[in-house]
């Protein structure tokens, strides 16, 4: 029997990563000024909790690492989450540094113990159950939403993942994704952030060319780049608005799927707790790009587990 990528075999395990999830979260106090911070897919967390969060009245704001440290311009935060999966993150690192030399309390959030973040943060929680060999980030971006998400509101969604993951392995296998050279994300509020990570995985793993944006905005200049191998995912709030632009991108000759409720991966609206489970089709959509194409996803192309510079 063939063995599985590494790749493929973090993806696979997410029902059991969610499941040792639920017992994790965060305190948050509504008191508070929290800013969530990362890179790459750590600031994508971070942008999907702060607008979750912010509809259960806790204040929240997110940055990149790397904006922070070129315009050295904080926000009015008293306690800042800085994200990274394997702790050590230069970038990611040295923002803890003047945070806490601006008299922030920093926490970091991370998949690996005795790392550098861990050791310059007031405090830490280490996820390391969720740890991960593979480059690319995909089991452990969920676990890192999921407990920070758990702080407002604790969802079982474990068993949901493992129909989602069957459901998107069936679902885009029946797809001809080799006829396909344009990737487009669409999505709102929470929706974007998980639009942004789904471009992202493409290009990690698939080196394919993408784009993410706002549903009706694609109307606005972008739609003009729409061929027949144009694969549009829109990340829906179910709105008419949004039934209404999948017809006319179908009707330009796009092949569209739609995450959502009623939505070809059906994912009950749970006021931005869901968003976990709306990760799972964009991971399994990179992961299968990249085997059409002869890619290995476990060496993706100038890639490394940690940016350090």
């Amino acid at each position: 029997m063939r063995k599985l990528s590494k790749t493929l075999n973090e993806i696979m395990r997410i029902p059991l990563l969610l499941k040792k999830a639920e017992s994790y979260g965060l305190s948050l106090n509504k008191e508070d000024r929290h800013l969530f911070v990362g890179c790459g897919s750590s600031y994508n967390i971070g942008y999907i909790s702060s607008k979750v969060l912010k509809r259960y009245g806790i204040r929240a704001q997110v940055r990149t690492a790397g904006k922070l440290l070129v315009t050295q311009e904080l926000p009015e935060i008293n306690k800042a989450f800085l994200i990274s999966r394997t702790g050590e993150s230069t970038e990611t690192i040295r923002t803890a540094e003047l945070l806490k030399s601006k008299g922030i309390y920093t926490f970091g959030i991370t998949c690996e113990p005795g790392t550098g973040l861990t050791e310059v943060c007031d405090e830490s929680l280490v996820l390391d159950f969720s740890r991960e060999e593979s480059v690319v980030m995909t089991g452990s971006f969920l676990v890192i939403l999921t407990v920070i998400l758990n702080s407002v509101g604790s969802k079982d969604q474990h068993k949901a993942a493992k129909h989602l993951l069957d459901d998107s392995m069936e679902y885009f296998k029946n797809i001809p994704l080799e006829d396909f050279n344009h990737f487009v994300f669409l999505g709102y509020d929470e929706n974007y952030g998980i639009a942004k990570e789904g471009a992202l995985k493409l290009q990690e793993m698939a080196l394919e060319r993408v784009e993410y944006h706002e549903p009706l905005e694609f109307r606005h200049g972008p739609i003009s780049t729409l061929t027949r191998q144009s694969f549009v995912t829109l990340i829906s709030k179910s709105s008419n608005y949004e039934k209404t632009l999948v017809e006319d991108l179908k009707k330009l000759g796009a092949t569209v799927s739609v995450i959502g409720e009623a939505g070809d991966f059906s994912i009950k609206n749970e006021n931005g707790l869901e968003s976990p489970l709306k990760i799972i089709p964009l991971l399994i959509l990179g992961y299968l790009r990249a085997i059409k194409k002869g890619l290995n996803p476990d060496k993706p192309k100038n890639l490394s587990k940690s940016v350090i510079i």
